[in-house]
């Protein structure tokens, strides 16, 4: 509930503190008093204004404070404390605005806030219903939201919201997946080959080093097999064992002449003989050591070769190989899991599809039944607001489903007996139009939930009976919360809880200023005469002012 409005230095407005009341508040004044400033002060305040309002001539600044009263249970507590603001049972907002550059600055509960922190409070602190609102009405896609609202499916809505967005989540998700698997597909045999290449060629860690160490070795093997062959080749020609022999046999038939002299030297031709044959068979032993074998050396190549070849394949480190072919199995168990993900995808889908379909037509039985009630209510409003001869009709048609479920909603009417039902803009006359929009409010008044509704000059083109039904049925919806308004009919204003003027006071040499005053019970007379017949109040003025206040 909006308790205090408080205005410095805007438009022709010196200083206006108001405290508003719950119930019916009626703002009355002469045209051109400045009745709409107040609206343009607390749309300031709003955030609702692109456009910020003057500062008061001869100021330097102008400031307009809006205090509301709130429940503790307010979806409003919650805002504030996304702001990290404490929990208030008020909330005060605060604007300034500088002269010389314009420069406005914004506070509620006295912190510092933006614009669009403000507009977020605003929503769900006032309703303002004008012109504009008619044009809200006019608007066929608000006619849904004005049905479900009447039929009090904010709850259903907000769960076929959330199946809507999981079910085009899901339809995102398995398009996705499809068409990742197509390109899958070549990768998973892409994978299954190289696996399989790999597996048999069976690198391993270190194969690398290992091959060029052995290739090193068997090369090193050949070329020492090579030389002990040219070593055994080259003894072999050498005949010192039979030269030996030879000489030792010579020499033992020299024994009988020269007797234990040639001893000595058959005896060091014995140690050379020996010596020779150790000799040759070290060799050989050698020879035999050396287990070259040309096949072993270009089967390690051909290896070497092929590891090789096969880093250069698939980019990597030869010695890599075996990590890779781990990560590809890694991969490829990846890959064939979510194979199984498009069926679980389609699955959850299937189910989530199947529960908005339900939740939907569920929503469907509501409206329909719904509408029918809201039909009898709005003409049952219409007479009492002196528009007995329509007739309302809200039609619902099937549509592509949405996030608002499988329905469309249209308001139509029929003005007159025996006309066809056609769209709201056959309605020509604002005053009707305002009618229209009031039966509606009426109709919804336990969803009003203590917010602020401002209805400004709801009766325009309409007077006599039809105004005062007008000022009833606002009266009425005030019951549930605070209504103001800005009215020019003494029958409307008649029915107000609390009633304020409007009016300009002009001095000499001075500036216009606007002044709002509260009015009490013999000031709402003498006003509500004025506004019966004009500035010359007769006797016949005030009697008919004290009927209406009686009456109402």
């Amino acid at each position: 509930m909006l308790s205090s409005l408080t205005i410095k230095n805007i438009l022709l407005i010196d200083l206006v503190e108001l405290e508003f009341k719950t119930g019916l508040n009626t703002l009355t004044g002469e045209t051109g008093v400045g009745k709409s400033v107040l609206l343009d002060c607390l749309g300031f305040a709003l955030g609702w204004n692109k456009k910020s309002p003057s500062v008061r001539e001869g100021a330097q600044s102008g400031e307009v404070t809006a205090e509301f009263l709130i429940s503790t249970q307010s979806d409003l507590i919650k805002v504030l404390k996304e702001a990290g603001m404490p929990k208030s049972e008020t909330i005060i907002i605060r604007r300034l605005i500088n002269k010389s550059d314009g420069r406005k600055r914004n506070f509620v509960n006295d912190k510092n806030v933006s614009v669009d922190f403000i507009k977020r409070l605003s929503v769900k602190l006032i309703e303002l219903q004008d012109q504009t609102g008619n044009q809200i009405l006019l608007n066929e896609k608000s006619h849904l939201q004005f049905l479900d609202k009447f039929a009090g499916l904010g709850p259903m809505i907000i769960e076929i919201r959330k199946l809507w967005k999981e079910k085009e989540f899901l339809k995102k998700e398995l398009d996705r997946e499809i068409a990742h698997q197509e390109s899958a597909e070549l990768q998973k045999t892409y994978l299954k080959n190289a696996i399989e290449e790999m597996r048999l060629f069976d690198a391993q860690k270190g194969e690398e080093e290992a091959l060029d160490l052995k290739r090193r070795q068997v090369r090193e093997s050949k070329k020492n097999k090579e030389k002990f062959e040219k070593i055994d080749e080259l003894m072999s020609l050498i005949s010192l064992e039979t030269d030996i022999s030879d000489l030792i046999k010579l020499l033992d038939l020299t024994r009988q002449s020269l007797g234990d002299i040639v001893d000595e030297s058959i005896s060091a031709l014995d140690k050379t003989l020996l010596e020779f044959t150790h000799a040759r068979s070290e060799i050989d032993k050698l020879m035999e050591r050396q287990n070259f074998d040309t096949f072993e050396l270009e089967n390690i190549e051909e290896r070497l070769f092929k590891l090789k070849g096969l880093g250069r394949k698939y980019n990597v480190n030869p010695n890599d190989l075996p990590k890779l072919l781990d990560n590809m199995l890694v991969e490829l168990e990846k890959a064939n899991s979510d194979d199984n993900k498009v069926a679980r995808l389609k699955k959850d889908l299937e189910k989530v599809s199947e529960s908005y379909e339900e939740k939907s037509n569920n929503i469907s039985t509501n409206r329909t039944n719904a509408a029918k009630n809201l039909d009898q209510i709005i003409m049952d409003e219409l007479k009492h607001l002196k528009m007995a001869d329509c007739r309302f009709l809200t039609q619902i048609s099937p549509v592509k489903p949405s996030s608002s479920g499988v329905d469309d909603v249209v308001f139509k009417v029929a003005t007159n007996q025996g006309s066809e039902f056609s769209k709201l803009q056959v309605i020509s006359s604002g005053g009707e139009m305002s009618r229209f929009l009031l039966a509606l409010k009426v109709c919804l008044t336990n969803q009003m939930q203590g917010t602020t509704m401002i209805f400004d000059e709801i009766d325009r083109g309409i007077g006599g009976a039809t105004a005062d039904s007008v000022g009833r049925r606002l009266a009425m919806l005030a019951k549930y919360g605070q209504i103001i308004v800005i009215t020019h009919s003494p029958q409307v204003a008649a029915h107000g809880d609390h009633q304020w003027k409007v009016e300009k006071i002009q001095s000499k040499n001075t500036l216009p200023l606007t002044k709002i005053t509260e009015l009490k019970h013999q000031d709402r007379l003498i006003e509500i005469a004025r506004m019966l017949a004009g500035k010359e109040i007769s006797a016949e003025a005030l009697a008919a002012a004290e009927k209406l206040l009686v009456k109402a």
